[in-house]
């Protein structure tokens, strides 16, 4: 399945968020023009900018400690920017990195804007906790504890850091996400 062909598969399985963690048909041409329909586990995701879904969400140097920033990076297929979707109560998930088990977190809990986004060893805490909520051809990611967005401090750029920052009512360039289905049989 060709790269453009996923990123529909993503957004379009978000639509209906409970099938977040949940197996499902995905329905696309064959070579022939034909339909051709496979079963896939729908966990395995990456967090795409829309903007520039070249590039996905990534933890720094696919490091596996506590505290390590998670930053936009190009898309290269490695573990250390592939997600786990875990549901959580009213809506929210634990995303765990599929690299280190780690859960993508907001430093310390803080509620100011411009607080990094780093793994952290997952627990119960709000901070952990990310809700999709649509917006223009994608989603904005909000974490539960401050209700801000996941966005790329300073805009679209290689290895810039993700923080929290105030969500935006019409969505902007970096803080609209795609999220996209990895799964290994496609």
């Amino acid at each position: 399945m060709k790269l453009h062909q996923k990123w529909a598969v993503g957004a379009g399985a978000l639509a209906c968020t409970a099938t977040l963690v949940s197996s499902t048909a995905v329905t696309a041409a064959a070579d022939d023009g034909r339909p051709a329909t496979r079963s896939i586990v729908a966990q395995q995701f990456t967090l795409r900018l829309a903007a520039d879904p070249g590039q996905v969400a990534n933890v720094r140097g696919a490091a596996t400690g506590n505290g390590v920033p998670v930053i936009q990076y190009p898309w290269s297929g490695t573990t250390n920017e592939r997600w786990e979707a875990d549901a959580a109560l009213g809506g929210y998930y634990r995303f765990k990195s599929v690299g280190s088990g780690k859960c993508l977190n907001v430093n310390g809990g803080g509620s100011a804007n411009g607080t990094q986004a780093i793994q952290y060893t997952c627990g119960s805490a709000d901070n952990e906790l990310w809700k999709f909520v649509p917006k223009g051809i994608g989603y904005q990611v909000v974490v539960k504890s401050s209700g801000k967005c996941l966005n790329v401090n300073g805009g679209v750029g290689v290895g810039n850091n993700l923080i929290q920052y105030d969500c935006t009512s019409q969505g902007v360039a970096n803080d609209v996400w795609l999220p996209v289905w990895e799964p290994d049989n496609i």
